[in-house]
């Protein structure tokens, strides 16, 4: 197995890195895939221990090469080199994300990959489906998003626990109106977070741009990529910090008929699949095999 570290600049100038990790030598591509691309969630990187490594090896061993790569979202916070400003979790604009995909995009269709597959964990899951549902690229063969929640501010307010959003709500608005948008805050509902309540409202904010279920739909019908995703079955549960993004999703997400969105609940999978991840690859095996 060869592993090549790689550095690159999206185009308006922000650095990325990543790894790209090729199969051994002899082994032949057993899977529809030559390489996947995987996107961690919010405030990860590339190189943070994470399932995602485990189901990596499943990959490589079948002939596929594997990109673990960083988006500007990495690590909670940094300061980006010239022109400088703070990125990370605690300051990204969701919406640049395709300009991340973009490039490490580039990247794998440079070093001669024909048949990508791009894969997002939580919060790199709804970038990923909100990528496939702004940009037509067809250099995407599939995509999997694995526990994507979901950011519906009207959801958030409507549910029974909806008091304790709304304090976030307004500590992010009382910021704002001190015009203090770069101000950081640290946040519960509907995440155990730290970020600016300028990218609360990105992300939770009554426009609701990147609720999942109001983009996938868009990406469904003829000649859409074929898109799984995943949600484990402790996810979502009544006492979890989670409720609020995956209460009820999964029954959701199931009822979504279209040719080329597959969905499986993975019994026994909390948010980082622990312990799990053998049955998470069963699932996406099989529907690569479909």
């Amino acid at each position: 197995m060869n592993v090549d570290l790689i550095t690159i600049k999206a185009s308006d100038g922000v650095q990325l890195d990543g790894v790209l990790r090729t199969p051994a030598s002899g082994v032949a591509l057993t899977l529809p895939v030559d390489i996947v691309i995987m996107h961690h969630g919010v405030g990860g990187n590339f190189y943070r221990d994470s399932f995602q490594d485990l189901v990596a090896l499943k990959f490589l061993e079948r002939g596929c090469a594997v990109l673990r790569v960083n988006n500007r979202g990495h690590d909670l916070a940094y300061n980006a080199p010239p022109p400088h400003r703070r990125l990370g979790a605690a300051f990204e604009n969701v919406d640049e994300c395709r300009l991340d995909w973009k490039a490490w995009l580039d990247v794998a269709t440079e070093r001669g990959y024909k048949k990508i597959c791009s894969w997002g964990h939580s919060l790199g899951a709804v970038k990923n489906i909100y990528y496939l549902a702004k940009e037509d690229d067809a250099r995407i063969a599939r995509a999997i998003s694995t526990s994507p929640p979901r950011f519906s501010y009207s959801a958030y307010q409507s549910h029974r626990d909806g008091k304790l959003f709304d304090a976030s709500v307004k500590e992010a608005q009382t910021l704002i109106d001190a015009k203090k948008p770069e101000g950081v805050m640290a946040i519960e509902i509907p995440t155990s977070a730290i970020m600016t309540p300028k990218t609360f409202f990105d992300k939770y904010g009554p426009e609701e741009r990147f609720d999942i279920l109001t983009l996938l739909p868009t990406i469904q019908g003829k000649g859409a990529t074929p898109l799984l995703v995943t949600v484990g079955s402790l996810e979502g549960q009544p006492k979890n910090p989670d409720r609020f993004a995956f209460e009820g999703l999964g029954d959701r997400l199931s009822a979504m008929k279209a040719g080329n969105l597959a969905y499986a609940l993975v019994d026994g999978a909390d948010h980082s699949y622990t312990g799990v991840t053998d049955k998470l690859w069963a699932a996406m095996e099989a529907w690569f095999k479909k």
